[in-house]
Formats: C-alpha cells, sequence, structure tokens
C-alpha cells in the first residue's frame, strides 16, 4: 500500500514538472518566435480566445488586436528578454525587458515589467502585465526622457503619443515623425 502510494505521488509529481517544462517551452517559443518578427509562429502559439491587460485593463482583447500591435512591434523592431520568475501547471510569471527602434532613438531606457503568461491547452491565453520591482522609479525616469520630444511632438504636429494607434500604418508615421525630430536636433547642433 505505501509503495502504491508512493508511485501515485512519483507520477503526480513528474506530470506537474513536466506541464511546467512544457509552459516555459511554450512561453520561450512565443518569445523566441516575436523576436524573429515570425507572425505565423508567434501567433500560432496563442490561443484562440488570447487577451492581453495591464493588471485588468485591456491592452489587447484578441489575437486580431494582438496581429496589429505586432505590426507595430515589426516597423519598431521591438525585440523583448525576459527572465522566468516562476512555473506551475497553469502558468509562468516572468521579468520582461523591452527594447524598441523608438526608445533607442529618443534615448530612452527599455520598457520593464512583470508579465503573467496564463496558458491553456498548449497556448497562451492570457498576458497580465504588471509592475515589477522599483517599477514607478524606474518609469518615472523613462518617462522624463519624452518630454522634450512629447511637447515637440505637439508644437510641431498637433499630436500627442494616445493619437497613434498600434499598426503599421501609424508605427511608420511615428518612425518618420521621430526621424524628423531627430535631423532638427542634428541642424540646430551644427550651426
Amino acid at each position: 500500500m505505501k509503495t502504491t502510494y508512493l508511485a501515485i505521488v512519483f507520477c503526480l509529481f513528474l506530470s506537474i514538472s513536466n506541464s511546467q517544462n512544457k509552459n516555459t517551452e511554450i512561453v520561450e517559443q512565443f518569445i523566441e518566435n516575436f523576436n524573429k518578427k515570425d507572425s505565423t509562429a508567434t501567433l500560432n502559439t496563442l490561443h484562440k480566445n488570447y487577451i492581453e491587460s495591464w493588471y485588468k485593463l485591456p491592452i489587447n482583447s484578441s489575437k486580431r488586436d494582438f496581429s496589429k500591435a505586432y505590426s507595430w512591434a515589426n516597423v519598431m523592431h521591438e525585440y523583448e528578454e525576459i527572465e522566468i520568475i516562476s512555473t506551475s501547471s497553469k502558468e509562468v510569471v516572468v521579468n520582461s525587458i523591452y527594447y524598441s527602434d523608438l526608445d533607442e532613438l529618443l534615448g530612452n531606457m527599455p520598457y520593464k515589467c512583470k508579465k503573467k503568461f496564463v496558458i491553456s491547452n498548449g497556448k497562451i491565453i492570457k498576458i497580465i502585465n504588471t509592475k515589477n520591482k522599483r517599477y514607478d522609479l524606474y518609469q518615472n525616469k523613462r518617462k522624463n526622457t519624452y518630454v522634450k520630444f512629447k511637447n515637440w511632438l505637439r508644437q510641431n504636429h498637433d499630436l500627442i503619443r494616445t493619437d497613434f494607434k498600434m499598426n503599421r500604418k501609424d508605427a511608420l508615421k511615428m518612425k518618420k515623425i521621430v526621424l524628423e525630430y531627430l535631423v532638427k536636433d542634428e541642424i540646430v547642433e551644427r550651426d
């Protein structure tokens, strides 16, 4: 009886461990495909009922929303690095560092947060973004580097950041404006 009980516990442990490893692989595969800009493989890791949020506020309400944001990410050459914090049979929690041309061109630090990937039937069904340690302090420093550009954007184009939708068309528009902004600074410096 004791041997049977130990065998069941051991099998349960192996099953949970295998599930955690598969979940980690799914998340790592998602990040790898995202970074390679393989849209088909990236979208294939997402569940048909996929959603992404900042705490409970929606960021992407569907795979279609993600696909539009992905096209922005493609234009901005966004790249993500993760450090796995914990895994369970249904979720993987990571620290994320998110790089982009937009941040780099404006001399900004990369975006950092904590993400919880919820897995269902071998697919990512939900990503919940939250603050990581020292998030507020870091984010305030990031925002301060945007002040000059934000003011210039409003004065020269009568636009604010939220006027740009997360899609390819607006990403190209933003990139063009940022390059115009940078050229303006170079011309001033030469005089």
